[in-house]
C-alpha cells in the first residue's frame, strides 16, 4: 500500500473545500477585512502594503469571480481567482488575484495577496 496515494485524494478534497469556502466568503460584500492579519503581505495592482494598511485603504468595489484554482503547498493553500471588478460607478475591468492562505485555530487567514487588473 502506498500511503501517499491513499491520503492524496482526501487532502485534495480538503484543499478544494477550504478554497471554495474562502472564495465565497472573501468576495461577499464587506467580508474581506477579517481574513487579513497585520502581517499579511499585500500587493494591490503594484502597490505593496501590509495587512493593517490594506484594511484601512480597502477599496469599495464589487468583484465577480469567474474562475478559481487552488493547490496545496505543504501547510499553505495557493488560490488563484479571475473575474471582473465593478466600481461604484459601474465601470468594469478584469482582474486576477492570487492568495496564499494559512489555517490557524480552525480559521483561515491570508498570508499573501496579489491583485492585478488585466
Amino acid at each position: 500500500m502506498n500511503f501517499n496515494t491513499i491520503q492524496q485524494p482526501n487532502m485534495q478534497s480538503q484543499t478544494i473545500n477550504t478554497a471554495e469556502k474562502f472564495v465565497d466568503l472573501y468576495y461577499a460584500p464587506r467580508a474581506r477585512a477579517k481574513f487579513y492579519q497585520d502581517t499579511t503581505k499585500v500587493i494591490w495592482n503594484g502597490t505593496g502594503l501590509t495587512g493593517s494598511e490594506f484594511k484601512q485603504k480597502m477599496p469599495n468595489i464589487h468583484q465577480e469571480v469567474h474562475g478559481m484554482d487552488c493547490h496545496q503547498l505543504g501547510d499553505l493553500i495557493l488560490v488563484n481567482t479571475t473575474g471582473v471588478v465593478k466600481d461604484k460607478r459601474g465601470k468594469k475591468q478584469q482582474f486576477a488575484q492570487t492568495f496564499v492562505l494559512t489555517k490557524q485555530g480552525g480559521l483561515t487567514y491570508i498570508v499573501s495577496d496579489c491583485f492585478r487588473f488585466v
